[in-house]
């Protein structure tokens, strides 16, 4: 008796938790629609019945008008096409645009007002409260202007892509209204509901749709004309596997009214092109079991629709269809729908995209990608049609739990898959993405809103965290264990609209696993698996995975006794190997001649904790050896708000001066110390930060010569760095700034050769702009400011080395933080600039007393790229001007000096390489430019090398 009270409680418990305070609206939808395929236009008028279902008193309803998301630049998608980098929506032509307009709000046959909230949110003011259990019909007209093809609705022509087309409510639940903007990235959350929806348009037109065909007459010609396809392309062996030009027909001067009914889905889409061609076949689905209701079901309709683009591909689209629809029921659950479409159009949001009971695909490029897509928008019916999850705030209970699935079915049947690259050889783009952010301490929690994620982590944390978390539990629980629960929380929870909570206690429930507080953990927070046991175990949490398999697919860092391995280039981590990289190395500089070498390192495709690389060179010229080698450690997240912490050791060495007399080169040693911190901001701020502490030792060999006129021997000078620095950015797209501070002490040995060296304290900064005026087309800004705190020849008219100058060649970098193709050397090496200091882009001699100071300089920077560029070449101008304080002679007082030059330029990387000309200038400018002779000798260069050297790695790019 005791075992069947206690039993008793537990399944009322249960039942009361699934029932707690959850609710859902009644939403019928009643749409007629004509297509104006001249003008890209919509003409509709919604009939909505709303039953409210909770027991609040509702006065108003927010409405989602999502076509008016592209109708301005302020509206939430274009802020975010922005934030993620794009510019197309931006720079796009006002009629490629569109909108949603034309409304006129009745309420039960009463006038209605509305106010809007946001471009694409409206409140819809009820004339009385709608009590609950109540319901009201809602009538409005509305026109929708369709736009190219910017992210999911659109037209390419007289193709058209039909989605959060209509005015939509947003969903009332326990937790309120969620009225949303739309968004690319970030999908949505919705009212089930049901729909008919009746279509008219020219009758040459193919179209897929969600829900039921119901003119027979229509369903007739689709699967007469999927026979005709079908023996058609199997008699053709010219199909293509890519891109096709296919024109479109004229549409018919016949118009068609076409139906489609749906019951319990929470959206409703149709995609319309004349050129498609159609497939046709059928799955049987012996029965349906959602929330203990069992329905007998027949077999279920699969279309395939594609244009003569990778045609090639898609002929066998219908047998992926069912693959894919026979496997989500078998593991999670049986296909409720009557119907499965699949078909390929413009997308701009993606590879894919999932409505219910249809999904539409971009390009692909082999089969096995189709089937993968294809297999993943399906699997989305099950996740994000029937279960129904908060994407927009929950993004991994749609993505996460579909690609966890999907990932099982490539296993199974590709399971000799690789995805081989060249020189780095396969890759797990779960593993490798999840890895390269979390090392880096750049990793968000999987439970983050969509608009918060970046565009890097809203890959990796709504779809590869939680695949690999739910792998990690497959292997703890056992891969049918996994799939009961998944199935009881698919019964349970299927058209409710579940939340975290639900999903974690049924996998408790279910699985009668402790799983708390590693599974969740791994969903909610940027926590990871710490594998440090001997025995395979956790340090803390259960044991998730077999002795013989100790490395967990969420471990960041591997640790134990592994094999060791070498290869070439680079690869992807192996958690069970010791990897070593070796690559040929190649350089020139005038000084040590041609330079070849090799580097060995450790430096896999993700960040590692410590990093390091040993690369010797050879110089042909010089006879000598060079290099350089240095070592790297990082820490993710050592503390709040920051990121990570670095410290850094490295070494290099090159031949730097050739002795006229006797042609012997002489050799420079740099040894820098560097800790850095890497701050943390919300990406969605676009803003970056870091704190760098650095300590320079250079050393450089001269030739000693003590009243000789040839060398009897060789001198060491030596000076030392401490710099303090910050910098911070506010990456936009349209007006990125960003600033740089820096203090730096300098202190010097006994030098015997160097007179006019000194130590000093030096403050400088630098503050970075720029405007897009057009799509690529940017005006660039820089402004520079330096000056002395402290220097002991600050009154001398000596040109010191590490004296402010104008000109930013080899000589006036004394730090040696850049690598040049001559050092001390003239001719074209003088041509070589980089930008630091004034960014004075011509090529002045360093002999000459040109733009130097011990006291203070100032500059601004400018570059425009040219609206035209012909042949795609990106030309642009440029202007220099800086002021400095100069002396002729130490006796002479400190005077201000203004230079300034300006010309076309030629350059990519926003800068960091290009060719400059000058054409107009300054008079003093002016003249010694000429003095250099002609035209091509003025000419000067920029090549940022030592940001391409290997040990300069990619990890802040995203």
């Amino acid at each position: 008796m005791r075992v069947l009270l206690v039993l008793l409680s537990f399944l009322i418990v249960h039942q009361s938790l699934l029932a707690q305070s959850y609710f859902q609206q009644e939403v019928h939808y009643d749409i007629e629609a004509r297509l104006d395929d001249d003008k890209h236009e919509l003409h509709a008028h919604l009939r909505l019945t709303y039953k409210n279902n909770s027991t609040d008193v509702l006065d108003s309803i927010a409405f989602h008008l999502w076509p008016r998301a592209y109708a301005e630049d302020e509206s939430a998608f274009a802020r975010q096409q922005l934030r993620n980098g794009s510019t197309r929506f931006h720079y796009a032509d006002k009629k490629y645009r569109g909108t949603l307009d034309s409304l006129n709000f009745k309420v039960d046959g009463y006038d209605a007002s509305h106010q809007f909230a946001a471009t694409d949110i409206t409140w819809l003011r009820l004339p009385k409260g709608l009590q609950p259990g109540d319901e009201v019909v809602i009538e409005t007209p509305f026109r929708v202007k369709i736009p190219a093809s910017f992210s999911r609705l659109g037209h390419v022509g007289q193709s058209y892509q039909m989605t959060q087309w209509y005015p939509k409510p947003a969903v009332y639940d326990q937790d309120g209204w969620h009225p949303m903007p739309y968004l690319d990235q970030g999908e949505f959350y919705s009212e089930f509901g049901s729909f008919q929806v009746q279509l008219t348009l020219p009758k040459n037109y193919v179209v897929g749709a969600t829900g039921t065909l119901r003119e027979a007459e229509e369903r007739d010609w689709l699967l007469e004309k999927a026979e005709t396809d079908r023996a058609a392309l199997a008699a053709r062996d010219d199909l293509s596997n890519g891109y096709v030009r296919e024109p479109f027909p004229a549409s018919a001067a016949e118009k068609k009214t076409i139906t489609y009914v749906a019951e319990r889905v929470h959206d409703f889409a149709w995609f319309a092109d004349k050129r498609f061609k159609v497939l046709y076949d059928t799955l049987n689905v012996a029965r349906t079991q959602v929330q203990s209701e069992v329905k007998e079901q027949g077999p279920i309709d699969v279309w395939a629709m594609f244009t003569e683009t990778e045609a090639g591909l898609w002929k066998d689209a219908t047998d992926y269809l069912k693959r894919a629809t026979r496997f989500y029921s078998d593991h999670v659950g049986v296909y409720p729908y009557p119907q499965v479409t699949g078909l390929q159009s413009a997308l701009s949001a993606g590879g894919g995209m999932e409505y219910p009971m249809i999904t539409v695909i971009g390009r692909n490029g082999s089969a096995a990608d189709l089937d993968e897509v294809l297999t993943h928008e399906v699997g989305h019916n099950w996740f994000y049609g029937i279960l129904g999850s908060n994407e927009r705030d929950h993004p991994w209970m749609d993505e996460g739990l579909n690609s966890y699935y999907e990932k099982r079915y490539m296993d199974t049947y590709y399971p000799d898959r690789e995805l081989l690259y060249p020189v780095v050889g396969n890759v797990d783009y779960n593993r490798l993405g999840y890895h390269y952010t979390a090392r880096q301490g750049k990793d968000q929690a999987p439970d983050t809103r969509s608009d918060s994620l970046s565009q890097m982590n809203y890959w990796i944390e709504a779809y590869s965290k939680p695949t690999l978390a739910l792998t990690e539990l497959e292997q703890y629980v056992g891969t049918d264990q996994l799939d009961a629960a998944m199935q009881a929380y698919y019964r349970d929870w299927a058209f409710r609209h579940p939340g975290p909570e639900d999903f974690f206690r049924t996998m408790d429930d279910n699985l009668r696993e402790e799983l708390s507080p590693w599974f969740a953990e791994g969903f909610m927070t940027t926590k990871t698996t710490d594998w440090n046991g001997k025995d395979g175990t956790a340090v803390s949490g259960p044991r998730l995975a077999p002795a013989s398999a100790p490395n967990s697919p969420l471990d960041l860092w591997s640790g134990g006794i592994r094999k060791l391995s070498l290869g070439f280039g680079t690869q992807q981590d192996d958690p069970q190997r010791t990897q070593l990289f070796a690559l040929p190395l190649a350089g020139y500089n005038t000084h040590d001649g041609i330079l070849l070498g090799a580097a060995l390192h450790n430096r896999t495709l993700e960040p590692r904790r410590f990093e390091w690389m040993l690369a010797p060179m050879y110089g042909f010229g010089s006879g000598t050896l060079a290099g350089f080698a240095g070592g790297r450690y990082r820490i993710p997240r050592p503390m709040a708000g920051v990121q990570q912490a670095l410290i850094s050791l490295g070494t290099q060495g090159f031949s730097d001066f050739t002795l006229p007399q006797t042609e012997e080169a002489y050799a420079y040693a740099r040894t820098a110390l560097k800790g850095e911190l890497v701050f943390d901001h919300p990406p969605i701020t676009q803003r970056k930060s870091r704190l760098s502490l650095q300590l320079i030792r250079l050393s450089k060999d001269r030739p000693l010569f003590e009243g000789s006129p040839i060398p009897v021997g060789e001198q060491e000078e030596t000076n030392h760095f401490l710099r303090l620095g910050y910098e911070r950015e506010l990456a936009r797209e349209l007006n990125p700034l960003a600033y740089k501070i820096s203090l730096e002490y300098k202190d010097r040995d006994d030098l015997r050769s160097e007179a006019f060296e000194a130590r000093h304290l030096r403050l400088e900064g630098e503050l970075t702009g720029g405007y897009q005026y057009e799509r690529s087309r940017f005006l660039r800004w820089r402004l520079y400011g330096g000056t002395f705190l402290s220097n002991s020849l600050s009154e001398s008219a000596a040109r010191l080395p590490s004296g402010f100058s104008l000109v930013d060649n080899a000589n006036s970098d004394y730090r040696y933080d850049d690598l040049y193709f001559g050092r001390r050397a003239d001719g074209w090496h003088e041509q070589q600039l980089s930008r630091r200091q004034g960014g004075f882009r011509a090529p002045i001699s360093p002999s000459l007393p040109f733009g130097t100071s011990n006291k203070y300089l100032t500059a601004l920077n400018l570059d425009a790229d040219l609206p035209f560029q012909p042949l795609g070449i990106p030309f642009g101008v440029f202007l220099d001007a800086g002021y400095y304080g100069f002396r002729s002679t130490s006796s002479d007082p400190l005077s201000g000096e203004v230079s300034w030059v300006g010309g076309v330029s030629l350059s990519v990387l926003q800068g960091r390489a290009g060719i400059y000309l000058p054409l107009v200038s300054d008079p003093d400018t002016k003249m010694l430019l000429e003095q250099r002779g002609s035209l091509l000798s003025r000419i000067s260069f920029r090549i940022d090398l030592a940001g391409g050297m290997p040990w300069r790695w990619v990890d802040d790019v995203f």
